[in-house]
């Protein structure tokens, strides 16, 4: 039963600072899958995340994952109810207040306060999930092009991994990654 309640409350603690959305917190909740409670390492929480990203659904689904791998379907359930429940009863009492036809003006200077907050946690998640993965200069500017892509609105972000996965594979299977 402990493990249980470790799952609800460590996800419950991050998807209550995930400020912009969840993947804002991607440094500290792999901190605490990994280094705080070792509950998987390194490889297999970015394994578990890229697994939960392709999924249809949230973008957050890797949470089950991390629960199911530490205490089954309760552990799953636990760390789902963490991460999406408190969050969730938040966020619906904020939109009530500022759905209303005169919203206080603090939410108009926390939304645009929170800007560049959540652009700088979005780097750190990308760093995070990323610092191991580009060993080559081939694939830094496969990642570069990618981030190009997405900003520019080239491309769609589900066709740049598609792309950037295929380049990848080609790369590996002739030696060159």
């Amino acid at each position: 039963m402990p493990a249980l309640l470790d799952l609800f409350l460590t996800f419950a603690y991050l998807g209550l600072i995930s400020v912009g959305g969840a993947m804002t917190v991607i440094p500290e909740m792999e901190r605490q899958v990994v280094v705080v409670h070792g509950w998987m390492n390194h490889q297999a929480f970015v394994e578990a995340y890229a697994l939960g990203q392709f999924a249809p659904g949230p973008n957050m689904l890797h949470v089950f994952l991390v629960g199911y791998r530490v205490a089954a379907l309760p552990g799953a359930l636990a760390a789902g109810l963490g991460m999406f429940g408190p969050t969730s009863l938040l966020l619906a009492g904020v939109a009530r207040v500022a759905a209303a036809p005169r919203p206080p003006a603090w939410v108009t200077k926390f939304q645009g306060a929170m800007g560049p907050v959540t652009i700088g946690l979005m780097g750190a998640a990308a760093w995070t999930l990323g610092r191991d993965s580009v060993r080559s200069p081939l694939l830094a500017g496969i990642c570069a092009l990618s981030a190009v892509a997405v900003i520019r609105k080239w491309l769609d972000p589900a066709w740049v991994v598609v792309l950037a996965a295929a380049v990848g594979a080609v790369a590996a299977w002739g030696g060159v990654a």
